[in-house]
């Protein structure tokens, strides 16, 4: 099965994100991004969003959202179905999973996974990696 993804983010955040994943990766991806606006009621991304699984029925698809409870996260829920995934919270180290592991011969389940986990682990507390410094100035 092909798989598609979609990114449906506050602002301009997506488009970011893919900029940066396109000069990491060295390529262009086929990821489309919807930026949801400030003061847009939702009706035309709920349109584009509609046009983009016609055109892509046959794939899975992976909408991307920056926020769980997120306006486009709320909007991206009303097309939840079985070729169609919703993963909240997307970051860099996520999409560069999507982007590197679409194409190998994994489950649409298997891919969701790694994208998660992906994004998961791309968090970090510094210094819980560093340790505690003695020198250190911050108190908490």
């Amino acid at each position: 099965m092909k798989i598609k993804g979609l990114i449906i983010t506050h602002g301009e955040l997506g488009k970011a994100i893919i900029d940066v994943a396109d000069s990491i990766l060295e390529q262009k991806s086929d990821i489309e991004i919807f930026p949801f606006e400030w003061d847009e009621d939702g009706t035309i991304i709920e349109k584009k969003i509609r046009a983009f699984l016609n055109k892509n029925k046959d794939s899975g698809i992976i909408i991307f959202t920056d926020m769980f409870g997120g306006s486009p996260a709320n909007l991206s829920l009303r097309f939840n179905r079985p070729n169609v995934e919703i993963i909240t919270g997307i970051n860099l180290p996520g999409i560069l999973k999507f982007l590197t592991y679409k194409e190998k011969k994994i489950s649409f389940k298997e891919l969701l996974n790694i994208v998660r986990d992906g994004a998961r682990d791309g968090i970090s507390i510094i210094s819980e990696y560093l340790g505690d410094r003695k020198n250190a100035k911050r108190e908490n």
